[in-house]
Protein backbone atom coordinates (compact mmCIF):
# COMPACT_ATOMS: atom_id res chain seq x y z
CA UNK A 1 0.00 0.00 0.00
CA UNK A 2 1.14 3.53 -0.82
CA UNK A 3 -0.12 6.45 1.27
CA UNK A 4 -1.35 9.44 -0.74
CA UNK A 5 -3.22 12.72 -0.61
CA UNK A 6 -5.47 13.73 -3.50
CA UNK A 7 -5.37 17.47 -4.23
CA UNK A 8 -6.60 19.86 -6.86
CA UNK A 9 -5.92 23.45 -7.84
CA UNK A 10 -8.78 24.92 -9.88
CA UNK A 11 -9.62 21.45 -11.17
CA UNK A 12 -6.04 20.51 -12.09
CA UNK A 13 -5.84 17.36 -9.94
CA UNK A 14 -2.90 15.42 -8.54
CA UNK A 15 -1.94 12.46 -6.41
CA UNK A 16 0.66 13.63 -3.88
CA UNK A 17 3.26 11.18 -2.53
CA UNK A 18 5.99 11.65 0.08
CA UNK A 19 9.25 10.11 -1.12
CA UNK A 20 11.43 11.78 1.48
CA UNK A 21 13.08 8.46 2.33
CA UNK A 22 13.88 7.75 -1.34
CA UNK A 23 12.09 4.40 -1.30
CA UNK A 24 10.60 4.93 -4.78
CA UNK A 25 12.90 5.02 -7.81
CA UNK A 26 12.23 7.28 -10.78
CA UNK A 27 11.07 4.24 -12.75
CA UNK A 28 8.66 3.24 -9.98
CA UNK A 29 7.21 6.77 -9.83
CA UNK A 30 6.78 6.85 -13.60
CA UNK A 31 5.02 3.48 -13.52
CA UNK A 32 2.83 4.64 -10.62
CA UNK A 33 1.76 7.72 -12.59
CA UNK A 34 0.68 5.62 -15.57
CA UNK A 35 -1.25 3.23 -13.32
CA UNK A 36 -2.90 5.44 -10.75
CA UNK A 37 -3.70 8.48 -12.93
CA UNK A 38 -6.06 6.50 -15.19
CA UNK A 39 -9.58 7.90 -15.05
CA UNK A 40 -12.34 5.42 -14.14
CA UNK A 41 -9.86 2.52 -13.91
CA UNK A 42 -7.90 3.85 -10.94
CA UNK A 43 -7.87 6.90 -8.65
CA UNK A 44 -7.43 9.24 -11.61
CA UNK A 45 -5.42 12.46 -11.85
CA UNK A 46 -3.55 14.72 -14.26
CA UNK A 47 -0.29 13.67 -12.65
CA UNK A 48 1.62 12.62 -9.54
CA UNK A 49 3.43 15.14 -7.34
CA UNK A 50 6.34 13.82 -5.31
CA UNK A 51 8.00 15.39 -2.26
CA UNK A 52 11.69 14.57 -1.90
CA UNK A 53 14.60 15.94 0.12
CA UNK A 54 16.59 18.93 -1.17
CA UNK A 55 19.92 20.40 -0.12
CA UNK A 56 19.03 23.70 -1.79
CA UNK A 57 15.55 24.34 -0.38
CA UNK A 58 12.95 23.13 2.11
CA UNK A 59 12.11 20.21 -0.15
CA UNK A 60 12.17 19.10 -3.79
CA UNK A 61 9.13 18.75 -6.03
CA UNK A 62 8.94 16.20 -8.83
CA UNK A 63 6.07 15.89 -11.28
CA UNK A 64 5.17 12.79 -13.24
CA UNK A 65 2.50 13.29 -15.90
CA UNK A 66 -0.27 10.79 -16.51
CA UNK A 67 1.71 9.31 -19.42
CA UNK A 68 4.67 8.60 -17.11
CA UNK A 69 6.89 11.40 -18.40
CA UNK A 70 8.59 13.67 -15.87
CA UNK A 71 7.71 17.35 -16.24
CA UNK A 72 9.92 20.30 -15.43
CA UNK A 73 7.29 22.35 -13.64
CA UNK A 74 3.55 22.79 -13.09
CA UNK A 75 2.10 25.96 -11.57
CA UNK A 76 -1.05 24.44 -10.08
CA UNK A 77 0.93 21.39 -9.00
CA UNK A 78 3.47 23.62 -7.30
CA UNK A 79 0.69 25.41 -5.42
CA UNK A 80 -0.77 22.08 -4.32
CA UNK A 81 2.54 20.64 -3.15
CA UNK A 82 3.24 23.86 -1.23
CA UNK A 83 -0.06 23.47 0.64
CA UNK A 84 0.73 19.80 1.25
CA UNK A 85 4.19 20.59 2.64
CA UNK A 86 2.70 23.22 4.94
CA UNK A 87 -0.11 20.97 6.22
CA UNK A 88 2.28 18.04 6.79
CA UNK A 89 4.87 20.14 8.62
CA UNK A 90 7.52 19.68 5.93
CA UNK A 91 7.84 23.44 5.37
CA UNK A 92 6.52 26.63 6.91
CA UNK A 93 4.13 29.27 5.63
CA UNK A 94 6.93 30.87 3.61
CA UNK A 95 8.85 28.19 1.78
CA UNK A 96 11.19 27.36 -1.07
CA UNK A 97 11.41 24.17 -3.09
CA UNK A 98 13.52 22.93 -5.97
CA UNK A 99 12.13 21.79 -9.33
CA UNK A 100 13.68 20.87 -12.67
CA UNK A 101 12.86 24.45 -13.72
CA UNK A 102 14.71 25.97 -10.75
CA UNK A 103 13.95 27.13 -7.21
CA UNK A 104 10.36 28.22 -6.55
CA UNK A 105 9.06 30.18 -3.57
CA UNK A 106 5.58 30.23 -2.13
CA UNK A 107 3.50 31.74 0.64
CA UNK A 108 0.72 29.52 1.99
CA UNK A 109 -2.47 31.01 3.43
CA UNK A 110 -4.89 28.04 3.25
CA UNK A 111 -6.70 27.47 1.01
CA UNK A 112 -4.74 29.99 -1.09
CA UNK A 113 -1.15 29.69 -2.20
CA UNK A 114 0.79 32.56 -3.78
CA UNK A 115 3.57 31.07 -5.89
CA UNK A 116 6.57 33.03 -7.16
CA UNK A 117 7.49 31.38 -10.46
CA UNK A 118 10.79 33.16 -10.94
CA UNK A 119 11.97 35.07 -14.01
CA UNK A 120 11.54 34.00 -17.63
CA UNK A 121 13.46 35.29 -20.62
CA UNK A 122 11.20 36.81 -23.25
CA UNK A 123 14.10 36.87 -25.70
CA UNK A 124 13.99 33.06 -25.93
CA UNK A 125 10.43 33.07 -27.27
CA UNK A 126 8.67 34.38 -30.37
CA UNK A 127 5.43 36.31 -30.70
CA UNK A 128 2.43 36.97 -32.94
CA UNK A 129 3.34 34.62 -35.78
CA UNK A 130 0.84 32.98 -38.10
CA UNK A 131 0.82 29.22 -37.43
CA UNK A 132 -1.15 26.58 -39.32
CA UNK A 133 -2.86 23.68 -37.56
CA UNK A 134 -4.87 21.45 -39.87
CA UNK A 135 -6.87 23.75 -42.13
CA UNK A 136 -6.80 26.70 -39.69
CA UNK A 137 -4.36 29.57 -39.24
CA UNK A 138 -3.86 31.16 -35.81
CA UNK A 139 -1.90 34.02 -34.39
CA UNK A 140 0.52 32.27 -32.05
CA UNK A 141 3.20 33.16 -29.51
CA UNK A 142 5.69 30.82 -27.85
CA UNK A 143 7.68 31.10 -24.62
CA UNK A 144 9.00 29.10 -21.67
CA UNK A 145 7.44 29.60 -18.25
CA UNK A 146 9.17 26.67 -16.60
CA UNK A 147 7.77 24.55 -19.44
CA UNK A 148 7.13 25.38 -23.12
CA UNK A 149 3.83 27.02 -24.05
CA UNK A 150 2.31 27.85 -27.42
CA UNK A 151 -0.38 30.50 -26.95
CA UNK A 152 -3.08 30.78 -29.62
CA UNK A 153 -5.60 33.58 -30.11
CA UNK A 154 -8.66 32.10 -31.87
CA UNK A 155 -10.87 34.59 -33.69
CA UNK A 156 -13.98 32.44 -33.17
CA UNK A 157 -15.17 30.02 -30.46
CA UNK A 158 -13.78 26.49 -30.64
CA UNK A 159 -15.37 23.31 -29.32
CA UNK A 160 -13.47 21.07 -26.92
CA UNK A 161 -13.12 18.53 -29.71
CA UNK A 162 -11.55 21.14 -31.99
CA UNK A 163 -9.16 22.33 -29.29
CA UNK A 164 -8.03 18.76 -28.58
CA UNK A 165 -7.37 18.16 -32.27
CA UNK A 166 -5.50 21.45 -32.75
CA UNK A 167 -3.62 21.07 -29.47
CA UNK A 168 -2.50 17.55 -30.33
CA UNK A 169 -1.36 18.65 -33.80
CA UNK A 170 0.73 21.55 -32.51
CA UNK A 171 2.01 19.73 -29.43
CA UNK A 172 3.60 17.16 -31.76
CA UNK A 173 4.94 19.67 -34.31
CA UNK A 174 8.64 19.21 -33.53
CA UNK A 175 9.55 21.59 -36.35
CA UNK A 176 8.03 24.45 -34.36
CA UNK A 177 8.43 22.99 -30.88
CA UNK A 178 11.39 20.57 -30.60
CA UNK A 179 10.51 19.67 -26.99
CA UNK A 180 6.78 19.61 -27.61
CA UNK A 181 4.56 22.27 -26.06
CA UNK A 182 1.50 22.89 -23.96
CA UNK A 183 -1.06 24.69 -26.11
CA UNK A 184 -3.19 27.52 -24.70
CA UNK A 185 -6.32 28.91 -26.33
CA UNK A 186 -6.81 32.51 -25.16
CA UNK A 187 -9.78 34.84 -25.61
CA UNK A 188 -10.61 38.15 -23.90
CA UNK A 189 -13.12 38.35 -21.06
CA UNK A 190 -13.09 41.99 -19.97
CA UNK A 191 -10.52 44.59 -19.00
CA UNK A 192 -7.82 42.91 -16.94
CA UNK A 193 -9.06 39.35 -17.47
CA UNK A 194 -8.93 36.58 -20.06
CA UNK A 195 -10.18 33.07 -20.68
CA UNK A 196 -7.54 30.35 -21.14
CA UNK A 197 -7.99 26.66 -21.96
CA UNK A 198 -4.92 24.43 -22.03
CA UNK A 199 -4.06 21.26 -23.92
CA UNK A 200 -1.33 19.82 -21.67
CA UNK A 201 1.70 17.95 -22.87
CA UNK A 202 1.99 14.71 -20.87
CA UNK A 203 -1.71 14.63 -20.01
CA UNK A 204 -2.47 14.71 -23.77
CA UNK A 205 -5.87 16.29 -23.27
CA UNK A 206 -7.53 19.51 -22.17
CA UNK A 207 -7.25 20.13 -18.42
CA UNK A 208 -9.48 22.11 -16.10
CA UNK A 209 -6.67 24.52 -15.28
CA UNK A 210 -2.96 25.08 -15.90
CA UNK A 211 -0.82 27.35 -13.73
CA UNK A 212 2.13 27.81 -16.07
CA UNK A 213 -0.42 28.11 -18.89
CA UNK A 214 -2.19 30.89 -17.00
CA UNK A 215 1.12 32.74 -16.65
CA UNK A 216 2.08 32.19 -20.30
CA UNK A 217 -1.37 33.30 -21.45
CA UNK A 218 -1.20 36.48 -19.38
CA UNK A 219 2.29 37.35 -20.63
CA UNK A 220 1.40 36.82 -24.29
CA UNK A 221 -1.86 38.75 -23.89
CA UNK A 222 0.00 41.75 -22.47
CA UNK A 223 2.65 41.56 -25.21
CA UNK A 224 -0.03 41.29 -27.88
CA UNK A 225 -2.01 44.30 -26.71
CA UNK A 226 0.78 46.60 -25.37
CA UNK A 227 2.12 48.98 -24.34
CA UNK A 228 4.35 47.04 -21.98
CA UNK A 229 3.66 47.99 -18.34
CA UNK A 230 6.12 47.72 -15.48
CA UNK A 231 3.64 45.65 -13.45
CA UNK A 232 0.40 44.01 -14.56
CA UNK A 233 -2.21 41.86 -12.81
CA UNK A 234 -4.35 39.57 -14.97
CA UNK A 235 -7.21 37.36 -13.83
CA UNK A 236 -7.07 34.18 -15.89
CA UNK A 237 -10.34 32.25 -16.04
CA UNK A 238 -9.71 28.54 -16.58
CA UNK A 239 -12.61 26.05 -16.90
CA UNK A 240 -11.83 24.91 -13.33
CA UNK A 241 -11.36 28.30 -11.67
CA UNK A 242 -9.46 31.58 -11.55
CA UNK A 243 -5.71 32.07 -11.32
CA UNK A 244 -4.49 35.58 -10.54
CA UNK A 245 -1.23 36.25 -12.38
CA UNK A 246 0.96 39.21 -11.42
CA UNK A 247 3.71 40.14 -13.89
CA UNK A 248 6.75 42.37 -13.43
CA UNK A 249 8.54 43.28 -16.66
CA UNK A 250 12.20 44.31 -16.73
CA UNK A 251 13.02 47.84 -17.87
CA UNK A 252 14.42 46.57 -21.17
CA UNK A 253 11.38 44.31 -21.74
CA UNK A 254 13.51 41.20 -22.13
CA UNK A 255 12.48 39.42 -18.93
CA UNK A 256 9.33 38.92 -16.90
CA UNK A 257 8.82 37.71 -13.33
CA UNK A 258 5.51 35.99 -12.62
CA UNK A 259 3.56 35.04 -9.52
CA UNK A 260 0.49 32.85 -9.46
CA UNK A 261 -2.22 32.90 -6.80
CA UNK A 262 -5.21 30.61 -6.51
CA UNK A 263 -7.10 28.13 -4.35
CA UNK A 264 -5.93 24.64 -3.45
CA UNK A 265 -8.11 21.82 -2.14
CA UNK A 266 -7.11 18.74 -0.17
CA UNK A 267 -9.69 16.26 -1.43
CA UNK A 268 -8.87 12.93 0.18
CA UNK A 269 -6.20 10.95 2.01
CA UNK A 270 -5.69 7.22 2.05
CA UNK A 271 -3.82 4.30 0.53
CA UNK A 272 -3.28 3.22 -3.07
CA UNK A 273 -3.69 -0.52 -3.41
CA UNK A 274 -1.96 -2.92 -5.79
CA UNK A 275 -5.12 -4.64 -7.04
CA UNK A 276 -5.33 -2.81 -10.39
CA UNK A 277 -2.01 -4.06 -11.78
Amino acid sequence: MISFVKMQGNGNDFIVLDNGDGSFSSRALSDAAMRFCRRRKSLGADGILVVEKSVQADFAMRLFNADGSEGEMCGNGARCISRYAFEKGIAGREQSFSTLAGIMRAVVDPPFVDLSMGTSSLSDGWYNRSVKAGDRIFQCSFLWVGVPHAVLFPEEPLSDEEMVKIGRTLRNNTGLFPDGANVNFVTPKDEGSIFSVTYERGVEDLTESCGTGSAASAVCWILRNGPLPEIAAVEVFNPGGINTVTLSFSENGREVSASLKGRTVMVAEGFLLEEDK
